[in-house]
């Protein structure tokens, strides 16, 4: 096995992947980047962008005061308010990286084209996203950072309780290598694929590459991880995961109508909570549900338009294919569970509870969308790499290596057995049957069953033919503990809560009320080899904020 030595290394090459690169080589260490796909195209903006929240900026909603009220009130959604605040604090700094990248945020007139959501109290620029991510890759390789590409982190490396780098594997040439690191930052986005999707696994609004990694590899290490109760549903898409309404003020939106044309959505209040209205809607028969965007001015829907060809261009080929006209016709969409939305605990500095591991972007508990990666990203390369100029170079403890070489070669050295997309389909189906957006303490146990029975039976008789089947070996692993996380941390919150506009939903069945004695923490962690579930308490905001 080959073995890299680097100061910091970024396992995930998406936007906070990115972002922590460049900044952890502005700050002078040397930088190595594990990424699964390329990284001109990997990761959720890989396809392009249409929007970026912008934060505290000069002429926005949000100032230094609301956003400290803003984030003393995302406790309620089990979010930490110094990350909330941080957040804000940092958008638009990093958004105007983005720009000086070469990304097209600015229209040609040198104005922003901004949408202000006042009910959400922040503003976005809709800007011309489609090269975003290729623009970020040209960022990274001109400060020299080392990039494996087609290559998977399997696992953690430790030494005496801390992280000191990643085994990966290539997943076209089957090799592996150790990437020994002063400092580790964990970024591979939401944790998709754990959920059924209603189009199938290429028909998705999220990358099929996110499978948790970082969260699944934080958690076998030893790292804390919360809030695996959420589920992130998508409520913009159209069929084949092509978004085009959401994150608009509510009177540009367009109507949200059920199968007899009833409105769901009929005032600012209901738009608060969209996604558990769609929901409620489905569960009590009266759908699919329709975007109805006839009433719109031409002016609205041309921007509608452009906003699709720079993030999700493939949407506009499938109305032409199906015969739909945002100016005639209803638009069908669907309501999907796109990710489980937990991940790993952290603190503003993006620090993890492990000592040298980071988490960045959506495999941090409490961050989605391209603002927040961005942000986190950069502040997460920036303390790794002042933390490695004080670490010392390690070497992992006795036997991980050689534990990572027989688990892929006990995958690739049979010649028969379960193959790895027929058990990912098994494992998905669990949440997908057994827990879903309204769930019940009774069914969810039967699901905790049907998967413990996997995981004895099915998961040892994995065996793959090629590095690509490795690969997808690995991820089922990865997909095995995120639902058991997900369902495990479901049972435990006795409580509905359900965060951003129900988008973060945790509905109980059974405890329909939110119930404030829950505000705080469900953390899964790994101790004595057996997922153990606590509570701990949410930070307050510090005054220094």
């Amino acid at each position: 096995m080959e073995t890299i030595r680097t100061d910091v290394l970024v396992i995930g090459g998406g936007i906070a992947g990115c972002f922590a690169a460049i900044r952890a080589r502005e700050m002078g260490s040397s930088v190595l980047i594990l990424e699964k796909s390329s990284l001109r195209r990997g990761g959720g903006v890989g396809p392009g962008m249409d929007h970026i929240n912008m934060g505290i900026w000069p002429k926005g909603l949000l100032n230094l005061e609301t956003a400290r009220q803003k984030a003393i009130l995302s406790k309620k959604d089990l979010l930490d308010p110094n990350v909330v605040f941080a957040m804000d604090k940092g958008a638009y700094a990093r958004l105007l990286d983005l720009e000086k990248f070469g990304v097209l945020i600015r229209e040609d007139d040198g104005s922003y084209r901004v949408w202000e959501i006042p009910e959400r109290r922040y503003s976005f620029v809709s800007y011309r996203g489609r090269q975003t991510k290729v623009k970020l890759a040209a960022a990274v390789a001109a400060t020299g950072a080392k990039v494996l590409e087609r290559t998977m982190a399997v696992d953690l490396l430790t030494q005496d309780g801390k992280v000191i780098g990643a085994v990966g594997f290539d997943v076209r040439e089957g090799t592996l290598t150790a990437c020994l690191a002063k400092a580790t930052i964990v970024c591979t986005g939401d944790s998709g694929r754990q959920y059924l999707e209603p189009d199938g696994l290429f028909m998705t609004y999220q990358p099929t590459t996110n499978t948790g990694d970082a969260q699944a590899v934080g958690y076998r290490a030893g790292a804390k991880c919360t809030n695996m109760e959420y589920i992130y549903m998508d409520y913009v898409s159209l069929r084949t995961g092509g978004g085009v309404a959401g994150i608009k003020p509510f009177e540009k939106m367009g109507a949200l109508v059920n199968r007899h044309g009833e409105k769901v959505l009929r005032d600012k209040r209901d738009s608060s909570q969209r996604a558990f209205l769609m929901a409620k809607e489905i569960a009590e028969g009266r759908g699919p549900l329709y975007w109805d965007f006839r009433a719109l001015s031409e002016e609205t829907i041309q921007a509608y338009e452009r906003e699709m060809d720079h993030e999700y261009p493939v949407t506009k080929q499938w109305l032409n294919q199906k015969g739909l006209d945002f100016r005639k016709d209803l638009i069908p969409m669907q309501l999907v569970p796109a990710a489980i939305n937990g991940a790993l605990l952290t603190d503003e500095t993006f620090r993890t509870s492990l000592p040298g591991l980071y988490a960045a972007g959506s495999s941090c508990a409490y961050l989605l969308g391209l603002s927040q990666a961005m942000v986190s990203g950069h502040i997460a390369g920036e303390q790794a790499s002042e933390d490695a100029k004080r670490f010392p170079e390690l070497v992992p403890e006795a036997g991980q290596l050689t534990q990572v070489e027989k688990l892929v070669k006990r995958y690739t050295k049979k010649t028969d057995g379960v193959n790895p997309t027929d058990l990912e389909t098994a494992i998905r189906s669990i949440p997908t049957d057994y827990v879903g957006y309204f769930k019940d303490g009774d069914l969810m146990k039967k699901g905790l069953e049907q998967l413990a029975e996997l995981r004895t039976h099915s998961l040892p008789k994995l065996f793959a033919k090629n590095p690509h089947e490795t690969m997808r070996c690995l991820e089922v692993r990865n997909i095995f503990d995120m639902v058991e996380m997900h369902i495990r941390a479901s049972l435990m919150r006795t409580e509905t809560r359900l965060a951003k506009n129900g988008l973060w939903p945790h509905y109980r069945l059974d405890y329909p009320q939110m119930d404030p004695q829950w505000e705080k923490l469900v953390v899964v962690s790994k101790i004595n080899e057996q997922m153990t579930l606590t509570t701990e308490p949410i930070p307050d905001l510090k005054e220094c904020a």
